[in-house]
């Protein structure tokens, strides 16, 4: 009678155990981080910083530090600031690499539901209004045409878009921001830049981003008609990374680990500006010549990498003015993660 008493509090015994070790793994389970980053990203030198972390397996290395394992990083191609937004909303990617326009969209599209906002500034950059149109000289030569086009990356969204709405504006006053959008078009910058360079097309400007608003310059057949500093009085971030709330909750270290990344992705481009451009002309297997990659990487008022967010509220200030933003932010720490309070932004 006792042997059987004894077997079975045995048997119980062993049952405890096995599910006390089911629920500890499901603990583990269920506190386990992402495997995988995937990362969204566009055309040109501003997302020469994601280039470096990729290629440089910065993301890999923190988690492998942090005890996260073996980490898969990936990067996916769109173009314009719609389809970036698009792919971060249906969850493709965990990480949007858009304009500053396409950013408070998002912010303010997803604010107190997802709650989308930037993990880093990437870069600062003039955003170049070519044409090869010898009619057009300045913003109000445009008035009037009907057989010219202008390319932006996406209509109404892309920070091209936004910058040409603000340019109107100051033009001809805030009831006529929208004033040229029936002559934009969505375009990837390569097939705009082929379009002027060949002549002949329905698209005669573009709202160019390095390296084509430079390659588009030196050809000798386009000539600039205003600069995105021009309109917002100086220099101005242009592109950030951003990402959806519950990610970064969800996997706390694995998001300390892709921001600390980016921060010296761009200590790094910043201290090796030539290795930087080098990094950039063997990543995207640029057809340019690596001394003009150089030249560009090289001269902070054509290309500068930095977490600073520069005059991103002016880009606020105007969306809400027309519409395109509900929510008025009170600073730009309302569309940034916390770990950039550590900047003195604007």
């Amino acid at each position: 009678m006792k042997h059987t008493i004894l077997k079975r509090q045995l048997r119980v015994l062993a049952a405890g155990t096995v599910l006390a070790g089911m629920s500890v793994a499901a603990s583990t389970s269920a506190f386990a981080e992402a495997s995988e980053v995937r990362f969204a990203q566009q055309f040109g030198l501003l997302y020469l910083p994601m280039h470096v972390v990729v290629d440089k397996k910065m993301v890999q290395a923190c988690a492998k530090e942090k005890g996260l394992g073996d980490i898969k990083v990936t990067m996916h191609r769109f173009s314009g600031g719609a389809a970036v937004n698009q792919a971060l909303l249906s969850g493709s990617v965990d990480f949007a690499a858009g304009g500053i326009g396409p950013l408070l969209k998002l912010w303010d599209k997803t604010k107190g539901r997802l709650n989308v906002r930037a993990m880093t500034s990437l870069s600062a950059m003039p955003l170049k209004l070519n044409t090869n149109d010898k009619r057009v000289k300045k913003i109000e030569n445009y008035v009037g045409l009907t057989d010219h086009k202008i390319a932006t990356p996406s209509v109404k969204v892309s920070i091209q878009a936004v910058v040409l709405q603000m340019a109107a504006k100051k033009k001809w006053g805030a009831k006529e921001a929208f004033k040229l959008d029936p002559m934009t078009v969505s375009m990837k910058h390569p097939s705009a830049m082929a379009a002027l360079l060949a002549g002949g097309q329905a698209v005669k400007s573009h709202f160019a981003t390095l390296p084509t608003s430079f390659a588009e310059l030196q050809s000798g057949k386009v000539h600039n008609v205003l600069t995105s500093y021009d309109v917002l009085g100086g220099r101005h971030s242009t592109v950030a990374m951003y990402n959806k709330e519950d990610w970064k909750k969800a996997n706390p270290k694995l998001y300390e680990c892709v921001w600390t990344s980016y921060r010296k992705s761009m200590k790094w481009i910043n201290d090796n500006k030539k290795d930087a451009a080098a990094l950039f002309h063997r990543f995207t297997k640029s057809k340019l010549k690596l001394e003009d990659i150089e030249k560009m990487v090289g001269d902070e008022n054509e290309m500068l990498y930095s977490l600073t967010p520069e005059r991103t509220m002016e880009f606020a200030k105007f969306m809400h003015s027309i519409g395109a933003i509900k929510n008025m932010p009170a600073s730009w720490k309302d569309y940034y993660w916390e770990n950039n309070y550590d900047q003195s932004g604007g």
